[in-house]
């Protein structure tokens, strides 16, 4: 991913370009195989004050589902694709968690206060009820 002052955000890979201001496509999308999110993690990256000016990314093995990361991982640290682009939250049924996709640590956040805030308040009102 390079920025481009004409486009915004362009991720390139040999055979085709994904503006990622707009979605457009150009050839091949460098973005497929890597998840429906993609797009928004890499936005996301990209919005950060520390952004870097280039982002490379390695390939994911469709078959295997393994990344080739640039250090001895099994994953690759903050990369796309891969089993790392397949997380899980397990939480209690009974607690919300909301229709939007989590996407980046703030929206996670957000989900987890959202969750201590909401207990915070019920211990409140029990303490109200109580006394």
């Amino acid at each position: 991913m390079v920025h481009s002052e004409a486009h915004g955000s362009v991720v390139i890979r040999f055979g085709g370009k994904c503006y990622l201001q707009d979605g457009r496509v150009e050839g091949e999308n460098p973005l497929a195989g890597f998840g429906a999110n993609a797009a928004t993690h890499l936005r996301r990256t990209d919005s950060l004050p520390d952004a870097p000016d280039l982002l490379v990314n390695s390939f994911c093995n469709p078959e295997t589902n393994e990344v080739a990361a640039f250090e001895e991982l099994i994953g690759s640290h903050g990369g796309l694709g891969g089993w790392q682009a397949q997380p899980f939250l397990l939480y209690p049924a009974g607690w919300e968690i909301g229709q939007e996709t989590i996407v980046g640590a703030e929206d996670l956040h957000r989900v987890l206060k959202g969750w201590v805030d909401q207990l915070a308040t019920q211990g409140d009102s029990t303490r109200d009820s109580a006394g």
